[in-house]
């Protein structure tokens, strides 16, 4: 149910994203990138300066048309992409690791809607966002716990999510709990078979390579809480 790639094609396409020099809602699109194998540029700004970053953005909406958010953006040969949920979903299929079948694309759909409920709720208990100690706490006792049981549940006993076919919902999924387990140090341990699945994607050779470059070690990410 997986369409094929071509990888001659790949090799000639200019691809660029843009986004914060972050991690955010980009890195799964970059992960998309990484395990397919293609090699992107990453057009960026520096953060702490106030101009570029204005100039940056503007940019972007020239780019990307929308007025309101533009990023993150995916620019394949002149096509500029932006919304991530539809970019990310473009990318899994042009790259081959989204299905094709009605039934099983709904599958995906409905865990990378999954990852994104958590992806959402990994920036509510942030101070850099303006979060309360309050919702520090719920974060951490309550919101974080239910959705790992549940992605717990999803997962059940299969190597990755989509019945045991790997998929861009993988990606995602590990993107949120690699945020979750950075923010609340440990909290994957409570969760053998999400820590196991996270470990998995993480040893995808391309995934690996892409971990450990310079490029990601650069971007900011969110701290513990």
């Amino acid at each position: 149910d997986f369409s094929l790639v071509n990888n001659n094609r790949m090799a000639s396409e200019k691809i660029a994203l843009y986004y914060w020099p972050a991690r955010g809602r980009g890195e799964q699109i970059r992960l998309v990138l990484a395990e397919a194998g293609v090699t992107w540029e990453e057009p960026t700004f520096d953060m702490s300066d106030e101009a570029a970053k204005l100039a940056y953005f503007a940019k972007c909406r020239e780019l990307g048309g929308n007025l309101t958010t533009n990023v993150p953006m995916l620019e394949i040969d002149g096509m500029c992409l932006t919304q991530s949920s539809a970019v990310l979903k473009y990318a899994a299929r042009k790259y081959g690791i989204y299905p094709q079948e009605l039934s099983a694309a709904y599958f995906v759909d409905n865990l990378i809607a999954a990852a994104e409920d958590l992806r959402t709720a990994n920036y509510k208990p942030m101070p850099l966002f303006g979060a309360t100690e309050e919702a520090k706490v719920a974060y951490t006792e309550k919101v974080l716990p239910n959705h790992l049981e549940n992605l717990a549940q999803l997962l059940g006993g299969a190597s990755y999510f989509a019945q045991d076919a790997f998929s861009v919902a993988d990606l995602t999924i590990y993107d949120t709990l690699d945020v979750a387990n950075r923010q609340v140090p440990g909290v994957l341990d409570k969760y053998p078979t999400l820590k196991a699945f996270h470990a998995r994607v993480e040893e995808r050779p391309n995934i690996a390579t892409y971990l450990s470059s310079e490029r990601r070690g650069k971007l900011f990410a969110f701290p513990a809480l």
